[in-house]
C-alpha cells in the first residue's frame, strides 16, 4: 500500500510534468535532433515500581504424551492483565486492557493454540512453547565444571511410592496429582529402584512411552512387581540441563508481583548454579522490571554469557499493506544498534529462511548486529515487545534477529524473535563464605540438596535493601545503615558478607503494549524510535506530535486531522498558490503555442527554437507548476507515516459509517468523493497540454486512479486527502478570480 500511495502522490505532482516535459524537451533535446515515508490507559493507576500486587494461581496441565506440570499466575493490572508460568519463569499472556485494543478472530492452523487465535482483547504474547516465549533467559554460555542432578519425578520425600511394573516396563504413575515433582522423562534419566528388593538397582532409562513409562536399558529382574519404590532423576552439566529443561520454581512465598523463579528446584534438586528470575512492576502501566541472577554456590568458577530472547508468532494469514486489500498486522523483529534501528519483517526472515532450506540447510534465517544494542524488541505498527538492558552501556550488547521454519511445507510451522546477548562473559568466583539466598534456607531443603550456610535474608534486611541489590546498592545501603544508627559492628559484618556474595545479575525493562511514545520514552529514551513514520520519520514524527497536541485541545481524532490538514495547507499555501498561477500562466500561451504548432508543425526543430523564444518572452518555464508540487512530497509522505504509525488512531472511530480511522472506510465512501473532488479539481485546474490524449488522461484518468489509490488506506488519511481536496478548490477559485480581477 506505501507503493501505491506514493505512486498516486507522484501521479499528482507528475501529472504537470507530463504536460511540461514535451515542451521542455522540444526546447532542448528535440532541437538537437535530426530533424526534429495517546491510548489512553485504564482509569485505575498503574502500580508503582516494586509494589506488592496480588495474583492468583492456575494449575494447568500440557496436554502429550507426556504431562508436564505448569503453574500459571494471573496477575491482573490496570492496563495489561499478565499471565505468568514457571515453564522458563516469564509470560505466557499480555492482553491489553484498553477497550479498543482488540483483533478479529483468525482462522485455526493446526499445532496453534485456540487462544491464540480467538477474537477479542489483544495478547500481546503469540508464541507458545517454553523455548519461545518472551523474555526469556537464554546463555551464550552458561559453564561449570561440575555438574548437577535434577529431580524428575517425585513425591513428597524424594521418592515416587506405589509403581508398578508390567510386562518389564515401569508404568507412568496413575495419580499425578499427588505428584510434587512431575518433569518429562528422558532417555538417560537414572532410574533407581529402592523396593521391592527383587527389582532393586540402578537403571538407566532407555525409552519413555505414553505418559512417562519407562523401559530400562537393562531388563528388571522381574517382569512384573507391585509397590515399587524408587528415584528418578537426570544428572549433567548445568548448560546441557538447562537447554533440555527450562521449568523454574517459584520461591516467592505469595503469587502475584514480585514474582521469584528459581532454576533448578531449590527444595528437591542438587545444583552449584542457580538461575534467579525476579519480575516487578515498573514506572508506567506497560513496564514490568526483570532482574536475571546467576548464583555461584559452587567452590570453582563459573562463566556466563547472559541473553534474553523475544519470539513470535505470525499467523499464516497475515499480509502486510497492499492496494488491493486491507492490512493486517505483521510481525518484525527488531533493535537498536550501533548504525540504528535494525528491523527484519516477518516475510523477509521466511524468504530466506526458504531459501536455504530449498538448498539443502536448515531453515534458519539468523542476522546478527554484534554491538551496541539498546533494546531488542518484536512488534507491528501499533504494538510492540521489548527488552531494554538497564544500565545500557556504551558498547551495549549483540543484537540477534531470527526465523526457524521447523516444516517450509507446513503454513505456521515457524517461530522467529528478537535476541539480546551480553557482550562479555561473565566470570562468577567459586563461593567462599557468601551467605545464601533465602530460597535455600534450610528447612526447605530438607532433601539436603542446598549447600550449608546462613541466609542472607537477615544482612539484606538489616541494610533495607533488595536480594537483587547490586554491589553500588549494597554500598548504599551499608552508609545509610551506619548514618541512621544502630549496631555498627553487624551492619559492617553484613556489608561485608553481601559484598563476598558470588553472583552476577542483569536488569531489564519489559515493554508490553502500544507504541505510545510517551510511555516507550519511559522505558528508554531511545526506545521511541520503534515506532514506525516511514522512511521520511523527520517529518512524520514532528506531524505525528502536532496531531497529538492538536487532539489534546479538541478532544476529537477527526477534528484534529481536519485542523492538521488546515495548519498545513496555510503552511503550503504559498507553494500551491506559485504552482497554480504558474499553470494558468501555461494555459495562457496555448493559443500562442497552437499558432506555432500549425506553422511549423513540419518543421520540428523550428518549433522548438521558436516554442523556447515564446516561453522566454513570456517569461513562463514549464516546471514552474510541478516544483511546488514536489516540494510539498515530503509533506504528504510524511503524514502517511505519521497516520500509519499512530496507536492513537487504532480502532478509533471517526463517527457516522466509520468505525476505525486505522482501517479502510468499510463502504469506500470517503475514497469515491476523494474521486468526484479530483474531478472537479481537474476541470478546474488549467491545462496546458499541447496534446489532445494527454488533456484527456488528466481530466478523466487521474480522478479514476486516485480513487483507486484511495479504496484500502487508512480512513484517517483518506480524510485528510479529502478534506485537502476541498481546500485546493476553495483555493484555486480564489486564486483565480484574483488573477481575472487584476488582468
Amino acid at each position: 500500500m506505501y507503493r501505491a500511495l506514493m505512486s498516486g502522490i507522484l501521479a499528482g505532482s507528475m501529472a504537470c510534468a507530463i504536460v511540461a516535459l514535451p515542451i521542455a524537451r522540444s526546447s532542448e533535446a528535440r532541437a538537437q535532433e535530426p530533424g526534429g515515508g495517546a491510548p489512553v490507559a485504564a482509569d485505575e493507576p498503574a502500580p508503582a515500581a516494586g509494589q506488592v500486587v496480588p495474583g492468583r494461581i492456575e494449575a494447568g496441565v500440557i496436554d502429550g504424551q507426556q504431562p508436564e506440570r505448569e503453574e500459571r499466575i494471573v496477575v491482573e493490572l490496570p492496563a495489561v492483565h499478565y499471565t505468568f508460568t514457571n515453564r522458563g519463569g516469564t509470560l505466557s499472556r499480555a492482553v491489553l486492557q484498553e477497550p479498543r485494543f482488540t483483533q478479529d478472530a483468525h482462522t485455526p492452523v493446526a499445532g496453534a493454540p485456540a487462544d491464540k487465535l480467538l477474537e477479542g482483547p489483544i495478547d500481546l504474547v503469540t508464541t507458545w512453547g517454553t523455548k519461545w516465549l518472551p523474555f526469556s533467559s537464554v546463555f551464550g554460555k552458561l559453564s561449570y565444571p561440575g555438574q548437577a542432578t535434577l529431580v524428575v519425578r517425585a513425591h513428597e520425600g524424594g521418592q515416587v511410592r506405589g509403581g508398578v511394573i508390567k510386562g518389564g516396563v515401569l508404568e507412568a504413575p496413575s495419580a499425578r496429582t499427588e505428584l510434587v515433582v512431575d518433569r518429562p522423562v528422558a532417555k538417560d534419566d537414572i532410574l533407581e529402584v529402592i523396593a521391592p528388593p527383587s527389582v532393586a538397582g540402578e537403571y538407566r532409562v532407555s525409552a519413555v512411552g505414553a505418559g512417562g513409562a519407562i523401559t530400562p536399558a537393562r531388563p528388571f529382574p522381574e517382569g512384573a512387581a507391585g509397590d515399587v519404590v524408587y528415584k528418578l532423576t537426570r544428572t549433567g552439566a548445568v548448560e546441557h540441563l538447562y537447554e533440555g529443561d527450562r521449568t523454574f520454581t517459584r520461591v516467592s512465598a505469595t503469587p502475584g508481583l514480585p514474582l521469584v523463579y528459581v532454576w533448578p528446584n531449590p527444595a528437591t534438586d542438587s545444583s552449584p548454579i542457580w538461575i534467579e528470575r525476579r519480575i516487578e512492576t515498573g514506572v508506567h502501566p506497560y513496564e514490568l522490571k526483570l532482574a536475571v541472577t546467576v548464583h555461584n554456590l559452587g567452590d570453582q568458577l563459573a562463566q556466563v554469557q547472559n541473553g534474553l530472547r523475544i519470539g513470535g508468532w505470525q499467523h499464516p494469514e497475515a499480509k502486510g499493506p497492499s492496494m488491493f486489500g486491507a492490512p493486517t498486522p505483521v510481525l518484525q523483529a527488531s533493535c537498536l544498534a550501533l548504525d540504528g534501528v535494525e528491523s527484519a519483517p516477518f516475510s523477509s526472515l521466511r524468504e530466506e529462511a526458504v531459501e536455504k532450506w530449498e538448498m539443502g540447510q536448515p531453515a534458519v534465517d539468523l542476522r546478527s548486529f554484534p554491538t551496541g544494542a539498546q533494546w531488542v524488541a518484536t512488534d507491528t505498527n501499533y504494538f510492540i515487545q521489548a527488552a531494554v538492558p538497564t544500565p545500557v552501556s556504551e558498547l551495549g550488547g549483540q543484537c540477534q534477529l531470527g526465523l526457524r521454519d521447523f516444516d517450509p511445507t507446513v503454513p505456521g510451522a515457524w517461530v522467529m524473535w528478537a535476541q539480546f546477548q551480553g557482550a562479555n562473559v561473565i566470570e562468577i568466583p567459586g563461593r567462599v563464605d557468601a551467605c545464601l539466598p533465602e530460597w535455600l534456607d534450610a528447612p526447605a531443603n530438607a532433601a539436603g540438596s542446598a549447600p550449608q550456610g546462613e541466609s542472607c535474608k537477615a544482612h539484606l534486611e538489616r541494610l533495607g535493601i533488595g536480594a537483587s541489590a547490586s554491589i553500588e546498592e549494597v554500598k548504599r545501603g551499608w552508609e545509610r545503615a551506619r548514618t541512621a544508627g544502630g549496631d555498627v559492628a553487624a551492619i559492617d559484618r553484613s556489608y561485608e558478607i553481601l559484598k563476598s556474595r558470588r553472583q552476577a545479575t542483569w536488569r531489564f525493562n519489559l515493554y508490553n503494549g502500544p507504541k505510545d511514545t510517551t510511555y516507550l520514552a519511559l522505558s528508554h529514551p531511545e526506545l521511541k524510535r520503534s515506532v514506525q513514520f516511514g522512511w521520511i520519520s523527520f517529518v512524520g514524527a514532528p506531524l505525528h506530535q502536532v496531531l497529538v497536541w492538536f487532539h489534546g485541545g479538541l478532544g476529537s481524532w477527526p477534528l484534529a486531522i481536519i485542523l492538521l490538514t488546515f495548519a498545513l495547507k496555510l503552511v503550503t499555501w504559498p507553494l500551491s498558490q506559485k504552482s497554480y498561477t504558474s499553470m494558468q500562466r501555461m494555459k495562457n500561451l496555448k493559443p500562442k503555442l497552437d499558432e506555432l504548432k500549425k506553422k511549423f508543425g513540419n518543421d520540428r526543430q523550428k518549433f522548438a527554437q521558436e516554442q523556447m523564444a515564446l516561453m522566454k518572452r513570456e517569461g513562463v518555464n514549464p516546471f514552474a507548476g510541478c516544483l511546488p508540487m514536489l516540494l510539498q512530497l515530503p509533506i504528504w509522505v510524511g503524514l502517511y507515516g505519521a497516520i500509519l504509525g499512530s496507536v492513537e488512531l487504532y480502532h478509533e472511530p471517526m463517527g457516522l459509517w466509520v468505525p476505525d480511522l486505522s482501517s479502510p472506510d468499510p463502504y469506500f465512501v470517503m475514497p469515491i468523493l476523494v474521486g468526484i473532488i479530483q474531478a472537479v479539481q481537474m476541470w478546474l485546474t488549467p491545462q496546458a497540454a499541447t496534446d489532445e490524449m494527454q488533456a484527456k488522461i488528466m481530466k478523466y484518468g487521474m480522478p479514476i486512479m486516485f480513487t483507486l489509490f484511495m479504496l484500502f488506506l487508512p480512513s484517517a488519511l483518506v480524510l485528510y486527502i479529502l478534506v485537502n481536496s476541498l481546500l485546493t478548490i476553495a483555493q484555486n477559485l480564489l486564486i483565480k478570480r484574483k488573477m481575472e480581477a487584476a488582468a
